[in-house]
């Protein structure tokens, strides 16, 4: 098998992984009729589950867990929760009883002011399966790992070396790695 069916093959894996992710948070957003998050973590590249992505995942999962549980108020405010693990990574899945502008504010403030945040992919559905975004509650695009810039430019216009991104990404998860050993 060659370099470029092995990429072809692995890439086709975590898109029917993403997809299936997809249909889970709708599923969940039409069965209970609430906001839906998905966290997932934003490692680039072919392998989503390299050394210290299962402690970064734990981190934030566990992070984000307790701001929401600060804001929900009421014992009911997770109504289904699941996690799963594959070629795309971890990924936790739960229907919130939260207004979905307030989640995705919730998640925001997870992505930008944990210590490994930068990682953090936490995604929002609500009620009626519509994605909840960065402006839909009035606030700029994610940052890029590198720069100030939005993302999402610095990568359609290949502004950085992506090892210099990877390098960034390792060094995020050594973080992980070091704080899960010293707790």
């Amino acid at each position: 098998m060659s370099q470029n069916d092995i990429y072809a093959a692995s890439h086709a894996a975590i898109l029917a992984e993403r997809e299936a992710r997809w249909n889970t948070r709708r599923e969940l957003a039409a069965t209970f009729g609430q906001a839906v998050i998905s966290l997932t973590l934003n490692i680039p590249g072919t392998d989503k589950n390299p050394a210290g992505s299962a402690q970064a995942f734990d981190s934030l999962r566990q992070a984000l867990g307790r701001a929401i549980a600060r804001h929900c108020g009421h014992a009911a405010c997770f109504a289904a929760e699941t996690e799963r693990a594959g070629v795309d990574g971890p990924c936790w899945i739960a229907a919130v009883n939260l207004d979905p502008a307030l989640l995705k504010a919730l998640c925001v403030a997870v992505e930008e002011e944990h210590p490994l945040g930068r990682l953090a992919d936490a995604d929002v559905l609500g009620a009626q399966g519509q994605p909840v975004n960065r402006a839909d509650i009035g606030l700029p695009p994610r940052r890029c790992f590198l720069c100030e810039a939005p993302a999402s430019l610095c990568r359609r216009q290949g502004k950085h070396d992506p090892e210099e991104i990877m390098a960034h990404v390792h060094n995020l998860l050594a973080l992980a790695i070091s704080a899960d050993a010293q707790s």
